[in-house]
């Protein structure tokens, strides 16, 4: 543990935290708001911008899913195509005099009437079967089996199945020589090497891709007469890509670059595209792949992934070509430019990007202006604190337009200065009635001093000579009655001389440290005995472990034995006497209680007590002195004395004394 504190000590990351955070520590409220707003701002700035980016992102995916939807569109194209010429082949097998002249065996009268069709609809190959296969026109190969395996494929299929069939099928080139050196000529791509792509072994075939239809030729009674082949050699047809980039993409371009591209290839080699090389010219002879290769055309999958085509990065989507037998022998592919895509998606994330920076400051600003707007009735408590802590309890603030918990606020501020007004104005008469009671004590406590010196002698002279007389005259009779009353008189006014004398008489406390329960019990052990405790309870609830007061023991028994003969009295000896102790609060004074359940001070004397010679009692029972003389003992001990009581509810006596240094 001890090393890890000062692993934890050292780290300077720990360190710089540390600084931080002092330095927060010691902010304005101001500063504060400023940077939690902004702190909160950044944060969500920061998270839209992101999720805006990743949102940005993900079109990638979702233009892989266009370009799925796309290359079923191609594919649909492509059929069309193919319908296209079986629809020229059907007109021809339909006309009346190819089956008449079928039946009839007259081959010679076909030769002019499939000329004119295979050149007005643009077909490279047109050949005619028996319902055997084997072929009846051209009039050269005439009794040979079509030596093509898709195209025997789709005249056998067609033949079986009494419709027609179309399909794309490999004419190798001594074929497609045998029906045109021209045909053969166009067939004849060479490969041309791009950047991704790898020579592969038979890539460099002279090979043709027909687009092929084979319709049977029916008499009028249903019988099969024989089937009509039609083709398109699709090498270097560029009408066929033309028309499928022209049905699912505009013309647009990019950096002088077409944006879509559409090829069709056979093997791995393009034989038609709409894909150009850097000179210009179509690149027919450019190789797919070779991951293209391998899923497409050997796995025979789909594929839709940015790849490499030619010398640009696009995205890309391929589906492969069957033939009547089922074996893939090319592909159609679609491109989109990747780059267009990137500088589209890198402008709007720049775009994002500068909406997000202005919603940013915008809303720093407006951070900003809330905060001062909270900070405006905020100082203004703050300078109405500081003249209150001046002494000017007298300022209210008016928080207009303020938030409402900042009005709250406002209004509990005018409350408490409203209370502190009260509070000064109570302290103000409590401390000048104590002023005046100290005034007025003073001057009794001067004035009875020197009435008490002048007194005490002849004093002393009339209860001397009383006594001289007494010894003289009979025990019983009229004058020995009076005399005794004289002396009776004179000590009862040598008493009150003395506690005069004791009120007005300065003497300096023996200060102590003292246990407060301790001596409320030794002062209770002087009376508990009499007569006048006999029927009254007394009940202490002393506080535990209270810390010692410093005074005067016999001062203060003396304090305590007033007040307790006092509430005795009050009682007419019969009630309840409770003596409490306590800490007071705030700490550095213990709090005595004394209460009784007598018959309470009315509050007109409430304020009069504690004034020399005022007393409730008879003449003769009192001197008005005891709680004067207690008063200012208390007040010698650096504590006070209050008092609390209604008529006919009892009175709580409360004495506060200051603890003893050390004592805690």
């Amino acid at each position: 543990m001890r090393r890890l504190g000062r692993i934890l000590r050292d780290s300077p990351l720990l360190a710089h935290m540390y600084r931080l955070h002092k330095l927060f520590a010691n902010t304005t409220l101001r500063v504060r708001l400023l940077l939690c707003f902004i702190g909160v701002v950044l944060l969500a700035g920061s998270l839209s911008a992101l999720m805006g980016i990743g949102l940005i992102h993900r079109t990638l995916p979702r233009l892989q899913d266009v370009l799925a939807v796309d290359l079923s569109a191609a594919r649909e194209v492509y059929r069309q195509y193919l319908s296209h010429i079986a629809d020229a082949g059907r007109l021809m097998a339909q006309r009346r005099a190819l089956r008449e002249n079928l039946q009839r065996g007259d081959l010679d009268s076909l030769i002019t009437p499939m000329q004119a069709i295979r050149q007005s609809e643009d077909l490279d190959l047109l050949m005619l079967t028996d319902v055997r296969g084997q072929l009846l026109l051209p009039l050269r190969n005439r009794g040979k089996r079509i030596a093509v395996p898709g195209l025997a494929a789709m005249v056998n299929q067609a033949l079986r199945q009494r419709k027609e069939v179309s399909a794309a099928v490999v004419f190798p080139q001594a074929d497609l020589a045998e029906e045109s050196p021209e045909l053969a000529e166009r067939a004849r791509i060479d490969v041309v090497s791009t950047p991704h792509t790898t020579m592969r072994e038979g890539s460099d075939a002279p090979q043709g891709l027909v687009a092929a239809a084979a319709i049977p030729v029916m008499s009028d009674d249903g019988e099969i007469l024989g089937v009509l082949c039609a083709g398109q050699l699709l090498n270097r047809r560029i009408a066929v890509v033309d028309r499928i980039r022209s049905s699912l993409y505009r013309e647009e371009t990019f950096e002088q670059r077409d944006v879509a591209i559409v090829s069709i290839f056979l093997g791995g080699k393009r034989i038609a595209t709409t894909a150009a090389t850097p000179s210009g010219d179509r690149a027919v002879g450019t190789l797919i792949s070779e991951d293209v290769y391998n899923r497409v055309i050997l796995g025979g999958e789909r594929w839709i992934r940015p790849g490499y085509i030619v010398d640009d990065w696009y995205l890309t989507a391929y589906e492969p070509i069957r033939d009547p037998l089922g074996h893939v022998i090319g592909a159609i592919g679609l491109g989109l430019l990747e780059r267009k895509f990137e500088e589209t998606e890198q402008r709007a994330i720049e775009i994002l990007l500068l909406l997000t920076a202005i919603a940013v400051m915008l809303a720093i600003l407006l951070s900003y202006v809330l905060a001062m707007s909270i900070m405006k009735p905020v100082n203004s408590l703050i300078a109405a604190t500081e003249k209150i802590a001046r002494g000017d309890s007298h300022e209210e603030i008016k928080l207009d337009g303020a938030p409402p918990e900042i009005a709250a606020l406002g209004r509990a501020f005018n409350s408490m200065t409203a209370a502190i007004r009260a509070r000064d104005q109570q302290l103000h008469r409590q401390t000048h009635e104590k002023l005046m009671r100290s005034d007025r004590l003073a001057m009794i406590g001067q004035l009875a001093a020197g009435v008490a010196h002048e007194i005490n002698n002849p004093l002393g002279s009339i209860l001397l000579f009383s006594r001289l007389v007494i010894q003289q005259v009979p025990q019983e009779g009229r004058i020995r009655e009076n005399l005794d009353r004289i002396e009776k008189e004179t000590k009862r006014c040598h008493v009150i001389v003395k506690s005069l004398l004791d009120f007005a008489r300065e003497r300096k406390p023996l200060v102590e440290s003292l246990d407060v329960n301790e001596v409320l019990d030794l002062t209770l052990k002087l009376y508990e005995g009499q007569f006048l405790f006999q029927n009254i309870q007394t009940v202490r609830e002393y506080g535990k472990h209270l810390p010692r007061i410093r005074g005067d023991q016999s001062q203060l028994q003396q304090v305590f034995m007033n007040i307790v003969l006092n509430a005795v009295d009050a009682m007419n000896g019969r009630g309840r006497l409770t003596l409490t102790t306590k800490e007071s609060e705030p700490a550095g004074f213990v709090d005595i209680g004394i209460s009784d359940t007598g018959c309470g001070i009315p509050p007109e004397n409430i304020d009069r007590i504690f004034d020399p010679f005022f007393t409730t009692k008879g003449v003769g029972h009192g001197t008005g002195l005891g709680l004067s003389v207690s008063y200012g003992i208390v007040q010698s001990h650096q504590g006070d004395i209050t008092v609390t009581s209604a008529a006919g509810a009892g009175a709580t006596f409360t004495v506060s004394l200051p603890v003893a240094e050390g004592s805690r």
